[in-house]
């Protein structure tokens, strides 16, 4: 006799768990598992649950012996062995594709460069701004947990151009909040930024002799002061 049941669980392994205890089964009964509904969740907030569905014989019996598990074991370890030898670049990739599906967001990944040290990824697709965000905010923090997945190379996150375009915007107001500052003799404050864009904003005030700036504030709240030197 067969028996199949619906199980609502933030991952299959978690379902299967489930529906074993349930059903007073072991895994070697599981038959198949599919996923009706894929579970959500994006830096701890948002979780919602997936659906599955469980299919269990219980006459099936499982044998064991010392030659199965010899076998398991050499598939294991060649399943390590094999990846260990995926490239960096397909890691990366795969790792920033999971982050996209579990947010639920229409998007796909691709590598744009990549060297030892550091790597560009891009991100494409119908779900485009929502994963910009206000002023790039959800894909600064996109970017930072992508790296602390991958931590033995600094990974920059783009959306179709979307930070060159960025980049520009705030050339653009760096240097009119230059002149408005060397017009008025009055310090110029300006609103929040993370740590890259005010490295931006920095750069193109150190190109005027007669101003300077400097960060005030703490992040991510932590903003920069444009004024004329004394």
């Amino acid at each position: 006799m067969e028996n199949i049941i619906e199980i609502k669980a933030m991952s299959k392994e978690e379902a299967v768990k489930r529906a074993l205890k349930i059903l007073e089964a072991t895994p070697e009964q599981v038959v198949k598992v599919l996923e009706k509904k894929k579970s959500r969740s994006f830096l701890g907030f948002f979780a919602k649950e997936g659906l599955y569905e469980i299919e269990i014989d219980r006459e099936l019996k499982h044998s064991s012996s010392k030659e199965d598990k010899s076998k398991e074991n050499s598939t294991t370890n060649n399943n390590k062995i094999v990846k260990n030898e995926v490239p960096q670049e397909e890691t990366i990739v795969h790792a920033a594709q999971d982050l996209l599906d579990r947010m639920g967001l229409d998007l796909k990944a691709e590598i744009l460069r990549a060297d030892n040290k550091s790597a560009v990824v891009n991100l494409y697709g119908e779900d485009n701004g929502i994963i910009i965000g206000k002023k790039g905010k959800t894909l600064n923090s996109y970017e930072y947990l992508l790296n602390t997945l991958i931590k033995d190379i600094k990974i920059e996150v783009d959306v179709e151009g979307f930070k060159e375009k960025r980049n520009n915007t705030l050339r653009d107001l760096a240097r009119k909040m230059a002149e408005k500052a060397l017009k008025t003799n009055k310090p110029i404050k300006l609103n929040p930024m993370p740590p890259r864009e005010r490295k931006i904003i920095h750069e193109v005030i150190n190109k005027y002799p007669e101003l300077d700036t400097y960060s005030e504030g703490r992040d991510p709240k932590r903003y920069i002061v444009i004024k004329r030197k004394k």
